[in-house]
């Protein structure tokens, strides 16, 4: 799910709709300079990882500004 809210609105409603369910393990990415947003992707890539071994769902919720222009010139 794509969105321009803010995560926490963006998780309301991916819940609401179910696409985020009960049990779903929910990353979110919202660091804005540079070599964060690289160490959080980082992050939520092993965590992913983790939970498809596990068969655990899972969801990223990134912020627009995380991904920006200006972080990768």
């Amino acid at each position: 799910m794509l969105t321009g809210d803010k995560l926490e609105t963006a998780e309301n409603i991916g819940r609401s709709c179910n696409l985020i369910q009960p049990g779903f393990e929910v990353m979110h990415i919202a660091q804005k300079e540079k070599d964060k947003v690289e160490i959080a992707i980082r992050e939520a890539k092993w965590k992913f990882l983790e939970c498809k071994q596990t068969g655990k769902p899972k969801a990223i919720l990134i912020e627009g500004e995380s991904l920006g222009k200006p972080h990768f010139k």
